[in-house]
């Protein structure tokens, strides 16, 4: 059998279908898989053991007809059993629609009108249900779909996160154990405030006795970066690799961190991924829904009527502002103790 899984973007949710990927080689376990995917998220796919090729994607294909249609000549080089789309918007539904199978699948909720390039429709999924959850209902659809007399026994907690990511060690050495700080995100109703962060770590002087602290993110982040080197010429045992670490070499820092403070963000569900203790904070998004999805982790949050919103801007950002470095500061205590 032959899979195609169809999950560009953003690196949260490409982690967070992992565990759909291991579930789906559970099932099969001969099946050749492949992954398209957008080519800033494909670090961590690279050199995977259950899949057999990456298609990298670029957005300036849609904007190209002559590297797009090459594109689709590649990708329909082969004949599919199945292709499912994760992703469920307009551009994964074109790339489904072009690759070859028999069977193209999603739910029939997906956006943007890509149900329309479906052969193969599933039931409406909850759009509470956390996205961990989505992927592998879609998964556990697809088998039944398929081969329908195969029982699922497979406890949720088994399939979770099974990746051998390659590490590399960064050039900075770690003298001292270490917390990391995420303070990057793509929507600005996620970002807590700078203010905060620096309250935050003015509160954790006694900390950096014991602790380094290190904030990290990417180099496209630059306000943040220009803002984490300033605390980090402002503040003992305070460093700023933003924007100075590969993919893999950030796994090696995750690795080995005693603790991760975090917005919500993709690199968050990267800590999920590798079972780090978190302390994530959340605005505008659902933890029930796109929250890390391992037992050693914990999210803080205002409790506000208008929470969840799910907006990328906001006029007041009341719920990040009302999150106080104190209350932050305390639950870290309580966590370390």
């Amino acid at each position: 059998m032959q899979f195609l899984i169809v999950k560009l973007s953003a690196l949260g949710d490409v982690i967070q279908t992992l565990p759909a990927l291991n579930l789906l080689k559970r099932v099969y376990p001969e099946a050749e898989i492949d992954w398209i995917v957008e080519e800033r998220n494909g670090e961590l796919l690279l050199d995977h053991p259950y899949l057999r090729r990456v298609f990298f994607f670029k957005k300036v294909f849609f904007k190209n007809p002559g590297k797009f249609f090459s594109f689709i000549r590649n990708l329909r080089k082969t004949q599919y059993t199945a292709i499912i789309d994760f992703q469920g918007l307009l551009k994964s539904g074109i790339l489904t629609f072009f690759a070859k199978s028999k069977y193209k699948i999603g739910f029939s909720n997906h956006r943007e009108g890509s149900p329309l390039f479906y052969n193969v429709k599933f039931p409406p999924f909850d759009p509470e249900l956390h996205a961990v959850k989505r992927y592998l209902l879609l998964v556990k659809n697809t088998v039944n779909f398929l081969t329908p007399e195969v029982s699922f026994s497979f406890p949720e907690d088994e399939i979770l996160y099974h990746h051998p990511l390659v590490e590399h060690k960064p050039t900075l050495e770690t003298k001292r154990p270490y917390l990391i700080l995420i303070p990057g995100a793509r929507w600005e109703t996620k970002l807590w405030p700078f203010a905060h962060w620096k309250s935050f770590l003015e509160l954790s002087s006694e900390l950096r006795k014991k602790y380094d602290f290190y904030f990290i993110g990417s180099e496209k982040e630059r306000e943040i970066k220009i803002w984490a080197e300033e605390m980090e010429k402002s503040f003992s045992g305070v460093f700023s690799l933003i924007g100075k670490l590969s993919l893999k070499e950030v796994v090696f820092l995750i690795k080995r961190a005693e603790f991760i403070v975090s917005v919500d963000t993709g690199t968050m569900h990267l800590a999920s991924l590798l079972n780090r203790p978190i302390l994530a904070l959340f605005g505008p998004t659902s933890p029930q829904r796109t929250g890390p999805w391992s037992k050693n982790s914990f999210v803080i949050q205002e409790k506000l009527s208008c929470v969840p919103c799910f907006k990328r801007r906001c006029l007041t950002l009341t719920c990040m502002q009302g999150l106080s470095p104190e209350k932050v500061w305390t639950k870290l205590k309580e966590l370390l103790s």
